[in-house]
């Protein structure tokens, strides 16, 4: 019984990695995917290269397996990982593969669309007019502000004065 007890002071049920906030009931792959950048199959091959048991909960890892976690989720990209993993492959201005998280994600992605606006690209000008990049159909999806139909009651009575 006093083995529980030690297990149960040794839980945490919020662990800081990487600027945020985990909860320490969740398993290691799931928790490290709420940092931005980080999916929960990266979580799992991250996992696999620490040599961690990915059914673990993140709340019984200890101080120094935090750390190296956390200091793994910053160089990912500089681990001997495929580059289909990595989140940002050939790097617009330094044309490597990298994965960026946190923060560095959020900047990276608005300094991308900044640089589409101002070339004047299609991307850049569909982002600016908050309209689909990728080729959809706009005739019925994308539609903002109040629902476009046809009112029957007015056109029959612009027909009827029209008449008059």
């Amino acid at each position: 019984m006093a083995n529980k007890d030690k297990k149960e002071d040794d839980f945490k049920y919020i662990v800081r990695m990487a600027s945020i906030d985990i909860d320490g009931n969740k398993k290691i792959p799931i928790g490290i995917s709420k940092v931005r950048g980080i999916g929960a199959r990266t979580g799992l091959i991250l996992c696999n290269l620490l040599n961690l048991d990915p059914d673990k909960k993140v709340g019984y890892l200890t101080d120094e397996e935090v750390k190296i976690l956390s200091e793994s989720l910053d160089s990912l990209g500089k681990k001997d990982l495929p580059a289909w993993l990595l989140n940002r492959r050939k790097d617009y201005s330094t044309g490597k593969d990298l994965h960026v998280t946190g923060s560095d994600l959020v900047i990276t992605l608005r300094n991308d669309l900044n640089r589409l606006r101002k070339i004047r690209s299609y991307r850049g000008i569909r982002h600016e007019q908050g309209l689909p990049v990728r080729g959809q159909r706009t005739r019925t999806s994308f539609r903002k502000g109040a629902s476009v139909g046809v009112t029957h009651k007015k056109i029959i009575q612009s027909q009827k004065e029209a008449k008059k």
